[in-house]
């Protein structure tokens, strides 16, 4: 007998709904160009929920007033509703554009929780909000070896949809305008925070990419990478 063949996915994960919220449009714009299955993850922070366990944590406003008492149960609580936010929008915006969704919830980190079950051929997006009139480009990251024609294509539609430029961050060699040479992952972080990508493609392996919580940090927006053998069940 052959083995059913697993459909795609592109997994969409965030630590909040407003992270969730502003990378939903390009998940759906991204799965719909590749024929594949849109999931949700929301992952409750580990870090964040240690932090609400100490005792006297307080949630602190922009004037430096304490606003709340932060408990574990409070912080479990707020993830529980974002997680059900993020469904709900998440099933909407698949069902507008004839997709098969699903969602799960979990606890973790991030950067380490998407890969957890993602396999060959998924795509991996880590949601960061940004307000899209703020972007200046679309960065697609190439490697040595340049990127696989399916992950530059994807750029630059993304590119085309969000009326963006597209730069392409690559190590020293030929140039051009819209090439931004980077001699390192540290050169790589410091390019992209002089700019407002709109979203950042990974077409680099990983081992040649900066961690991803300090790519996070300086792209400041969704962040798009293939899932590999590797990192997860096919």
């Amino acid at each position: 007998m052959t083995p059913e063949t697993r459909r795609a996915r592109v997994i969409l994960g965030a630590t909040c709904y407003l992270d969730a919220e502003g990378a939903i449009r390009v998940a759906v714009e991204i799965a719909r160009q590749m024929g594949a299955d849109l999931h949700g993850v929301l992952v409750a922070d580990e870090a964040i929920m240690a932090a609400a366990s100490t005792p006297r944590a307080r949630s602190i406003g922009f004037t430096g007033a304490q606003v709340v008492e932060v408990t574990s149960a409070r912080m479990q609580a707020a993830f529980r509703a974002d997680a059900r936010r993020f469904e709900r929008q998440l099933q909407h915006a698949a069902q507008a554009a004839s997709l098969a969704a699903a969602f799960r919830q979990m606890q973790g980190r991030l950067v380490t929780a998407l890969d957890q079950g993602a396999g060959a051929g998924d795509v991996l997006i880590y949601g960061f909000s940004r307000d899209p009139g703020s972007t200046d480009c679309v960065a697609l990251i190439a490697g040595a070896s340049p990127p696989a024609p399916g992950l530059a294509a994807l750029a630059a539609r993304l590119a085309q949809e969000a009326g963006k430029p597209l730069l392409t961050f690559a190590p020293p060699g030929p140039g051009g305008p819209d090439i931004v040479t980077c001699d390192g992952p540290e050169a790589l972080l410091a390019r992209l925070e002089r700019h407002r990508p709109a979203a950042v493609i990974g077409a680099a392996p990983r081992a040649e990419l900066p961690p991803l919580a300090r790519l996070l940090d300086a792209a400041r927006c969704p962040l798009i990478l293939p899932a590999t053998p590797a990192e997860g069940a096919s």
